[in-house]
């Protein structure tokens, strides 16, 4: 019976449309937009121009549209609106109008064209897409995780985010092995009122970063050394404010950085930096290949005057980070530093390993050679050679 209904409906439809339009001049077809939410109400306008039947004509109260999309065609019942006055949006549409509604299946997602039985109008192609998360209205909200419930209490959440790599590494000297966290936040909410009337704001970031060197081939597995290093900086926003080929990003951050072992006595190193840090980023969307320039330019304030006096002649003053890689395959950097000592420099090569398991774990292989002076603070007029292998979860 459901199927006799159908197809009375369509030949209904199509009789209708034959004896009301047949003497009509050209439609045209308007729609409001061209992209709807699954299952949305749709609502679609025909437009008879100049040159047929005119006012006097008398559209049907429905009209058959065939959907066609995902594999599937479906005939639905689009219904007449009440008449309204053409609007400026439509003033391009010199004619009579009437606009018709109609719910979109469910079953409908992607691509769809929208043709209509027995009247001789342009077809009409649109996308259907999933609705938002915030769209949908739920009476009860569902909380599946602990981080799902924890979050609703943290509203500054949004502003930390990752600063420089955090990884897990032993050496193949195991007494060389180590590991760092860090993170940044970001002070200001970049969509606050205060915010947007002092746009400068939004660059002030508090960064902390801690490097830790573990004896891994001691029974007690000791720490030989931590680095500290708290800092406040100011980044800027992406200066580039239109196309320059493969150049994506000019960006400066400058800050003072404070640097500790946490130690007392004889073996305490500190001292504090004032830097700036231009950056120059290229990246090809195609190939999604991308390349980073960072010098960084830096002096010594209130440096420990008593335990590491001569630190700048093995830390030096400059170093140049360069970066280069694909966006979803490895990356491979090489930091550069030169000072009165000697030069310094550190190569790193990363690799998601979910490209070699099978989309099964998040997390990078991390390979890392030094080969510099004042790696830690504690030996800071030693030279530091050592090749590591671990894994990473920022690069």
């Amino acid at each position: 019976m459901k199927k006799l209904r159908i197809v009375y409906l369509l030949c209904i439809g199509f009789w209708i449309i034959s004896v009301d339009l047949s003497r009509a001049g050209q439609l045209a077809v308007s729609m409001a937009k061209d992209q709807v939410s699954v299952g949305e109400t749709l609502k679609i306008s025909l437009v008879l121009l100049p040159g047929g039947a005119g006012e006097s004509l008398e559209f049907p109260d429905e009209i058959v549209c065939e959907l066609n999309g995902g594999g599937q065609k479906i005939a639905v019942l689009a219904k007449k609106l009440p008449r309204q006055e053409k609007s400026a949006t439509d003033s391009h549409l010199a004619g009579v109008r009437q606009d018709y509604s109609f719910q979109l299946p469910n079953v409908l997602l992607g691509q769809v064209v929208l043709s209509f039985q027995g009247l001789e109008a342009p077809r009409v192609v649109f996308d259907v897409v999933l609705p938002e998360k915030d769209s949908i209205a739920s009476s009860e909200k569902v909380y599946p995780t602990l981080d799902s419930m924890f979050n609703l209490y943290q509203p500054y959440q949004k502003n930390v985010s990752a600063y420089q790599p955090v990884y897990f590494l032993v050496g193949t000297e195991p007494e060389k092995s180590k590991f760092q966290i860090s993170f940044k936040y970001r002070f200001f909410d970049e969509e606050a009122p205060f915010a947007k009337t002092y746009p400068w704001v939004k660059g002030l970031h508090f960064g902390y970063t801690q490097t830790s060197f573990w004896d891994l081939a001691s029974a007690s597995a000791p720490f030989e050394d931590t680095g500290y290093k708290p800092e406040l900086f100011w980044l800027s926003r992406n200066y580039l404010g239109s196309e320059h080929g493969l150049l994506k990003g000019v960006f400066f951050q400058g800050g003072i950085q404070h640097e500790s072992n946490g130690r007392a006595a004889v073996i305490s190193r500190s001292t504090n930096y004032l830097y700036a840090r231009p950056m120059l980023i290229f990246y090809d969307d195609d190939s999604k290949l991308g390349l980073m320039l960072a010098p960084k330019i830096w002096s010594y304030v209130a440096n420990d005057a008593d335990t590491n006096p001569d630190l700048a002649d093995y830390r030096g003053y400059f170093d140049l980070e360069t970066k280069f890689g694909q966006a979803e395959g490895f990356v491979a950097g090489i930091d550069f530093r030169w000072a009165e000592q000697g030069a310094s420099f550190q190569l790193d090569f990363s690799y998601p390993l979910h490209k070699i398991f099978g989309n099964v774990l998040d997390v990078y292989f991390y390979a890392q050679y030094s080969n510099v002076l004042a790696e830690s603070l504690l030996d800071y007029q030693d030279r530091t050679q050592a090749v590591r292998l671990g894994l990473a979860f920022i690069r």
